[in-house]
């Protein structure tokens, strides 16, 4: 899969290496197609030279983070080259074959499978738990019924089985001049 690189760069070969090569043999390629000294890009770039050994062994494609692109950034701008194609070689793209997308298909519908799964449970779970909250016991007793005694009441059932009506005092009797 060779790709010919856009831009600034391509007008000076920089098209003729498959994208598949290292960013570090790339560069080191271009360097030393213009005729530039290692020493001479660290003067150029102010990196130190054991920076640019370690970018063209390559030892810095298997982890393309801020740093190393940065450096593959500066590094083509002083070669002349395009810094968006060089760094685009340093960040590997994912395979688009179709068995990737299948797998990638399967995988996605088992993702979303187990998601659908997991909020039905989680539904019943807490339909039941709040079923149970709110809902009354059923196995407890009922509340025993509590009788309290009225003793007007008491006194009046006592009277009237004996017959005997007692003298209801009178508002008027109970005042004095």
């Amino acid at each position: 899969m060779t790709a010919k690189p856009t831009g600034a760069g391509s007008e000076q070969g920089t098209g003729d290496e498959p994208r598949r090569t290292s960013v570090g043999r790339y560069l080191a390629s271009q360097r030393e197609m213009r005729g530039i000294s290692l020493e001479e890009l660290a003067a150029r770039t102010r990196i130190p030279g054991r920076n640019l050994e370690r970018l063209e062994s390559g030892s810095m494609d298997r982890d393309p983070d801020g740093f190393s692109r940065g450096l593959v950034r500066i590094v083509a701008e002083a070669l002349g080259l395009d810094p968006d194609d060089a760094v685009m070689r340093l960040i590997a793209e994912p395979p688009a074959d179709a068995e990737s997308l299948k797998r990638s298909a399967r995988n996605s519908r088992l993702v979303s499978l187990g998601l659908l799964a997991s909020a039905a449970l989680l539904a019943v779970l807490v339909w039941k738990l709040l079923a149970g909250w709110f809902a009354p016991p059923t196995d407890a007793e009922p509340p025993a019924l509590v009788y309290r005694r009225d003793p007007v009441r008491a006194l009046a059932a006592e009277q009237a089985a004996l017959g005997t009506r007692a003298p209801v005092a009178s508002p008027r009797d109970s005042e004095s001049p």
